[in-house]
């Protein structure tokens, strides 16, 4: 939890800074998640893991997906507080988890319900103009980085004949190639974008640190245990990532945890334990 925090801590404080702009950050992320992985899949089971023929069509769409998760989540951080930021993304990938269950045909009970209520009325309420309102193009893009990492985390879990390292590795792999390019095209008609200039020494280990650690070894620790966790606790236990991102935000960037933010914060997150309290229940 401390890593998905530090995503967010890392990329609000070197965008806040100036130190990089939200291309190269999104790119430098990637490229060193991809190597992070690689090495890790090769160390921990063997370099024939990354055979042609253990590489599948759903790795396309997983880093289609991915990529548009960290680009759309380093573009909302340009002008969000690391905690609004936080809130949204997880409530963006449980509402989308939730869609894709009733989606799958399943229904939810009375306080399944109550719930995701209490918990869309959360966020509408920090969604409320207001003198702390987040952005909303900001937060628009935050949300889309939810929905493409809740579907990156479906597609994920129907490679269950292959290590979920060798699945994340791929697609960081392939969704960096994607970056490369459109860093190259843009380059050719845009001068501004993925200008080198607009990377600091600073901004370059920010970068690094998120997609090695924060990404990379955070989200290999993640699925390793992930199996061991029942559903309930691996969902409550994330919970507590958008309170660790406001401390963070709070400590490192003197951000303001404001009385607003923290009532749709309670409602947002209390309404999404409620609906997985109850199914635990059924």
């Amino acid at each position: 939890m401390l890593a998905f925090a530090g995503n967010s801590i890392l990329c609000r404080l070197a965008l806040a800074e100036g130190a990089i702009d939200a291309a190269n950050f999104t790119l430098v992320r990637l490229v060193s998640g991809a190597i992070t992985l690689a090495v890790l899949t090769i160390a921990l089971h063997s370099q024939s893991f990354f055979s042609p023929f253990n590489w599948r069509k759903t790795d396309i769409l997983g880093a289609l997906m991915l990529f548009g998760y960290a680009a759309t989540f380093s573009f909302s951080y340009v002008n969000m507080a690391t905690g609004t930021g936080a809130l949204i993304l997880f409530a963006s990938v449980q509402f989308s988890m939730i869609g894709f269950h009733l989606f799958s045909g399943n229904r939810m009970s009375l306080w399944e319900w109550v719930g995701l209520v209490v918990s869309l009325a959360g966020f509408g309420y920090l969604l409320i103009p207001n003198a702390t309102r987040p952005d909303i193009g900001s937060a628009v893009l935050m949300a889309i980085a939810g929905i493409c990492w809740a579907a990156f985390t479906l597609l994920g879990k129907r490679e269950s004949d292959r290590p979920s390292l060798l699945t994340m590795s791929i697609s960081f792999i392939l969704a960096s190639l994607l970056g490369g390019g459109i860093a190259m095209t843009a380059g050719m008609f845009m001068p501004m974008p993925f200008q080198t200039e607009l990377i600091s020494s600073r901004g370059l280990v920010l970068a690094v640190l998120s997609g090695a650690v924060a990404s990379g070894i955070g989200y290999a620790i993640w699925y390793a245990v992930l199996p061991r966790l029942s559903i309930l606790r691996a969902s409550v236990v994330q919970l507590s990532v958008p309170a660790i991102a406001s401390i963070g935000g709070w400590i490192v960037l003197s951000e303001q945890i404001t009385l607003s933010t923290t009532i749709a914060t309670l409602l947002v997150l209390g309404g999404i334990a409620l609906v997985f309290a109850a199914r635990s229940n059924e």
